[in-house]
């Protein structure tokens, strides 16, 4: 059985940061954030590399960038999803949340009215609404996505880099660091259903640049991509890269040529069938034909 890639882009602009803003990532989002993502567009079009856009739907919702700080284009920007729908790959379009607040801290009233925006949303755009990406990955509230018609998520990542969250603030940011800088192999995930809800962990995060993060070597990140791809061909699951747009904010030509590479290697085994390139909406529709093949065996 070939391996999987399923590849997921949390799109936020200034709305990643709306506890955390500074003026950089205000000035960044709006600069930025365009050109980073038309690159993105025209490197899976040279490879014909469908992906899942989450996008946070308040992107898509005028109303909701007034009273923010800075230009109205950090938080606002329907032309990214134009470009991303105009794009000549078939890219799947799913939600980051609606104004990306962290699903474990709501009540069901407040994740019901979130989820509900962003159906409303969807709508309004006439976009498909299969795939769910939490915000910061915090996950919550599964039963009422899956009420809402969603299908798949995406889960923690895969590893031991999984145990980051729960040795503290200080201890969980040295474990999540040294997964990043030091060339250990990202485990594929094993897609599994969860609630009702297709679970894809994350297996590996493209980290920014910034900062400390700058010793974060193309050569370390490049090493860990190519061993993610091959333990998932060996093991017929799934290696599952994300990544932000913002993590092209620094030293984005080095960004760019690591990301070329992978989709290039990632296009050639998928060219021998020996990896199958899969959106996230994709698990669940394979979800339904197998339930339609039993029921009718």
């Amino acid at each position: 059985m070939a391996g999987k890639l399923t590849i997921s882009i949390d799109l936020e602009l200034a709305w990643g940061f709306w506890d955390i803003l500074t003026p950089d990532i205000v000035r960044l989002a709006e600069t930025a954030e365009r050109p980073i993502c038309d690159k993105l567009i025209e490197l899976f079009d040279r490879y014909h590399t469908p992906v899942t856009w989450a996008v946070v739907a308040a992107v898509l919702d005028r109303a909701s960038a007034q009273g923010r700080p800075g230009n109205e284009a950090s938080w606002y920007a329907p032309e990214i999803v134009d470009g991303i729908r105009a794009a000549k790959t078939a890219h799947e379009i799913g939600s980051h949340g609606g104004r990306h607040v962290y699903y474990d801290r709501m009540t069901a009233a407040q994740a019901a009215a979130d989820i509900a925006f962003i159906k409303q949303v969807h709508r309004d755009n006439a976009l498909a609404l299969d795939s769910f990406v939490f915000p910061r990955n915090a996950v919550g509230h599964l039963d009422l996505l899956a009420q809402a018609g969603l299908r798949a998520f995406r889960g923690p990542d895969t590893g031991w880099v999984r145990l980051a969250p729960k040795l503290g603030s200080g201890a969980g940011k040295i474990v999540t660091f040294a997964d990043k800088i030091l060339p250990f192999p990202p485990a594929p995930a094993r897609a599994q259903t969860t609630n009702g809800l297709v679970d894809i962990p994350g297996s590996m995060l493209l980290p920014g640049r910034d900062g400390a993060r700058r010793f974060i070597y193309p050569a370390v990140s490049r090493a860990k991509l190519a061993m993610g791809l091959a333990w998932a061909r060996r093991s017929g699951r799934t290696f599952h890269f994300w990544f932000h747009p913002c993590n092209f904010y620094y030293r984005a030509d080095e960004q760019f040529a690591t990301l070329d590479w992978f989709l290039q290697r990632a296009a050639e085994e998928a060219s021998r069938g020996r990896i199958e390139i899969c959106t996230m909406g994709s698990y669940a529709r394979r979800a339904d034909d197998n339930a339609g093949a039993k029921a009718a065996a």
